[in-house]
């Protein structure tokens, strides 16, 4: 198994998050590898899309993909490939996690919210980055997490003041 098969899988997810794919561009970053880097995240998320080569080195980004006015960011480190950054928020999300995204308006207390209905379902946080535009607008919550979310849980979650949309990462 290639270094870089969990791109497939991590592709598969954004596709999941990503309903519509028409108009997504892919930036490869990475020096070495790139063909191997392109075809994996361009099988995983079932689709062509625009393949795009940079011409620098990126310490350890290995591409970007942008789907309308999101943005994902692929990278790699000695243990793994993962997602280090969706939008403006920095995160490593791994293949195979369980998690969420929670879309939200900025404000006070939106991680306890969030940390206390996932509590409430026996959810164990392991991972949690939280970024906004700036205070009192768009934001996001990405949190990782030990179990699988369903779609119960998304729903309470949902029903949280300021709560955009609630994404799940099975």
């Amino acid at each position: 198994m290639t270094q870089y098969a969990g791109l497939r899988e991590l592709a598969e997810l954004i596709r999941r998050l990503e309903p519509e794919l028409a108009g997504a561009q892919l930036s490869i970053l990475a020096h070495e590898n790139k063909e191997e880097i392109a075809t994996m995240l361009v099988e995983g998320l079932g689709t062509k899309v625009p393949v795009q080569h940079s011409s620098g080195e990126y310490a350890n980004h290995l591409a970007i993909l942008r789907v309308g006015a999101n943005k994902y960011t692929f990278a790699q480190d000695w243990r793994e490939v993962y997602i280090s950054e969706v939008n403006y928020c920095a995160c490593r999300i791994p293949p195979g996690a369980h998690g969420l995204l929670v879309h939200h308006i900025d404000y006070p207390g939106v991680i306890y919210d969030v940390s206390r209905k996932l509590a409430e379902y026996q959810i164990n946080v392991s991972k949690l980055n939280v970024s906004r535009e700036q205070k009192g607008k768009n934001a996001l919550l990405i949190s990782v997490t030990d179990e699988e979310i369903t779609p119960t849980i998304v729903s309470a979650i949902e029903e949280l003041p300021q709560i955009t949309k609630v994404l799940s990462l099975q």
